[in-house]
């Protein structure tokens, strides 16, 4: 069973393998934006994959969930873990300094408005199977639709 903790840098789910746009040694599979492809993964390979802290930082959310989307096995899924939409101004702000100031990574996008990811999921023929909020994060599970 292959499970992705996309967007981890170091610091995956245990028993998840590593996914990020870096391509640190200590990763498992990277994420090449510009192909749009995880370099060294299989198409329909992947169980799950899990998006924590995530989804603000992906630009281009029709490409990259149409990727994923073509990663997952049929009966595959994807956990995502994100600011809801009235936190997402505060959120936003302790990016900007975490991302700029404490650990300069100027490679990491984020993006200064909420953008419904649940619409693009839905578009591409996602399920939404569950979705619940604990604090300020909004947590869903999404099942590829066949």
């Amino acid at each position: 069973m292959l499970k992705i903790d996309f967007g981890s840098g170091y610091n995956a789910k245990p028993g998840y393998k590593t996914c990020d746009i870096t391509y640190a040694p200590f990763l498992d599979y990277v994420y090449d934006i510009e192909k749009n492809q995880i370099i060294g993964c299989e198409k329909k390979s992947v169980d799950e994959f899990y998006m924590r802290n995530v989804v603000h930082h992906i630009k281009d959310l029709q490409k990259c969930f149409s990727m994923i989307k073509e990663y997952l096995k049929d009966d595959g899924s994807l956990v995502i873990i994100d600011t809801q939409k009235e936190y997402f101004l505060q959120n936003v702000i302790l990016d900007i300094i975490w991302y700029r100031f404490v650990i300069p990574r100027y490679e990491i996008w984020f993006s200064k408005s909420y953008r419904d990811y649940g619409k693009v999921l839905t578009d591409l023929g996602f399920v939404k199977i569950n979705n619940q909020t604990i604090n300020e994060k909004e947590v869903s599970l999404w099942k590829k639709k066949l």
